[in-house]
């Protein structure tokens, strides 16, 4: 039977003598607006969200609606915002008229 070699092994591994030693200089200073919208998996984008209880009934319910309906939890928000929005008539409030 053949050894089985761990999946971690390159990662675990001391470096070899023929990799160059990394840089170790440090990062640049940015600011912490900059970073936030600018960094991650979706530049130019902001996260837009809460925290529930997972008990919650409304977590609940938001849950089960995204199922059934199979749209996404980013689909289903951004249609409440919208409607929040438009109950509030917040675009007259708020001088975007």
């Amino acid at each position: 039977m053949a050894k089985r070699t761990s999946l971690l092994g390159p990662a675990v591994a001391p470096p070899s003598p023929r990799d160059p030693e990394p840089d170790h200089q440090p990062a640049p200073p940015t600011s912490p607006s900059s970073a936030a919208r600018s960094s991650g998996k979706r530049p130019g984008k902001y996260h837009l969200g809460a925290y529930f209880d997972p008990a919650d009934p409304t977590a609940e319910a938001f849950r089960v609606l995204a199922a059934r309906t199979r749209r996404s939890h980013q689909d289903l928000l951004a249609e409440a915002i919208s409607e929040l929005v438009a109950k509030y008539d917040a675009d007259k409030q708020f001088g975007r008229v």
